[in-house]
């Protein structure tokens, strides 16, 4: 034991310290997957993210696309095999890499049942498979699976923290688990179930509308818009990128990409969670990798695509060179022996807290003194103010947006509200690697 710390830290030690600086608990994440061929490739990306989420499962499921679902298939374990060769490298990158042997440990098959969507028309009908839409089945008698008695320990602990359900495909090994908690665990139910977060790309079987009517203390976000910015026939002019940074010359995970382009229509449902310094996974409103959402209408706790600046694939389109140019980077971790020999992120630094009070015609001072490139290449500045996310109808005024130190101030007349104030700091590196922090500025008239 005292050698294996020994051995931590001296690993830590080379690794710049600086990469933990003003650090959150990361956000735990479950994510299923139906095995889509769009869901291998975002499942090459999601496992060299598994350092910036708390990993709590990953279950194979299925969906009204894959009935039947693939964990009878070998794309997944062939995936980790690959994650198992590059991982001596990815540490070197970053020291909070899981081992293969423990993603393994948090795998398991959920609803793969095609019974249970014989049922269940298409999205197009009688507008099913959308929020709101009329619910097609109950799972009451339905088996319980390793997925869903899963998910049922992980909500039963004490950890108060939210839980971020992604569902890449269909979300019955959710729904299964959540009736399980209603009907078995009926004093700890509201409890549990109140800590979910759950991203749906599209409802692909009738658990979404099951879900948001009969557990409504579930959080439910619905993505339509990741059909047109991720998924396919969307960033075709990734070919290159695709063929050169990803599936050659950069190590056997990123050789199983398997498609010809950057097509990965789940992808957004874990750029969301990820702990990348823009806090969206804090508030559906906030924005970020992920999309930005709004609150439906009649729903207690359901979201869905918000418009920036008019624009709905905005929310999503304005991140995806920067997450590109990171996936990329990435990549290259993967064969990168040493630290020296690849690019990170700049580590910012800024005093004082993300959470401000303000009054109308404050001036406020906010100081990233001191922020570094842990690779030594040039850094830039940009202060910007993210309008849609905030409350505060109005602009504020930020001075020296460009430098290490920024003065944002805020208008005299008497509006409230919060102001969503963003830093990117961005590199020369190759690839240009951004990164961020979000400040909340609520301002009270007294």
């Amino acid at each position: 034991m005292v050698f294996q710390r020994f051995f931590f830290f001296i690993l830590i030690s080379l690794i710049p310290v600086i990469l933990t600086a003003q650090k959150e608990a990361r956000p735990r994440v479950i994510a299923m997957t139906d095995g889509e061929i769009d869901d291998h490739s975002s499942m090459v990306r999601f496992l060299l993210y598994t350092c910036d989420i708390n990993l709590l499962a990953i279950i194979e499921t299925n969906s009204v696309y894959q009935r039947k679902g693939h964990s009878d298939k070998d794309w997944y374990e062939k995936q980790l095999a690959a994650y198992e060769k590059v991982h001596p490298n990815l540490i070197k990158h970053h020291p909070d890499y899981p081992t293969a042997a423990e993603i393994r440990s948090k795998s398991f098959v959920g609803d793969e049942d095609s019974a249970h969507l014989v049922k269940v028309t298409s999205r197009e009908e009688r507008n099913a498979q959308k929020p709101g839409g009329r619910v097609q089945y109950m799972p009451d008698d339905w088996t319980n699976t390793p997925g869903s008695d899963k998910i049922v320990e992980i909500l039963l602990d004490k950890n108060p923290e939210p839980v971020y359900i992604q569902a890449w495909g269909g979300g019955n090994t959710a729904a299964k688990a959540f009736y399980k908690l209603k009907t078995e665990h009926p004093n700890d139910y509201e409890r549990a179930v109140s800590k979910v977060v759950m991203y749906n790309i599209w409802y692909q079987d009738d658990a979404g509308n099951y879900i948001e009517t009969y557990h409504p203390k579930v959080t439910m976000l619905y993505s339509d818009a990741f059909n047109t910015t991720w998924a396919y026939r969307v960033q075709t002019h990734t070919k290159d990128f695709i063929t050169n940074e990803v599936k050659n010359n950069h190590g056997p995970l990123g050789a199983l990409y398997p498609q010809t382009y950057v097509s990965e229509g789940d992808s957004p449902s874990f750029l969301y969670s990820l702990y990348n310094g823009l806090r969206s996974y804090e508030h559906p409103t906030y924005g970020g990798w992920g999309g930005r959402f709004v609150k439906l209408q009649n729903f207690e706790n359901g979201y869905t695509d918000a418009t920036d600046e008019g624009d709905i694939k905005k929310p999503l389109n304005r991140w995806i060179i920067q997450a590109n140019n990171d996936f990329e980077a990435r990549l290259d971790w993967c064969v990168a022996e040493n630290y020296k020999d690849a690019n990170h992120a700049p580590v910012i630094k800024l005093k004082g807290k993300l959470d401000l009070t303000a009054k109308p015609g404050k001036k406020i001072t906010l100081n990233a003194k001191g922020t570094k490139d842990p690779d030594g290449n040039n850094i830039s500045y940009k202060w910007w103010q993210y309008k849609d996310a905030g409350t505060y109808d109005g602009a504020v005024t930020i001075e020296n947006a460009t430098s290490e130190l920024a003065i944002v101030i805020i208008p005299a007349e008497k509006r409230t509200g919060t102001v969503h104030i963003i830093l990117e700091v961005t590199d020369n590196g190759k690839p240009q690697l951004v990164s961020y922090r979000r400040v909340i500025i609520t301002v009270k008239k007294k």
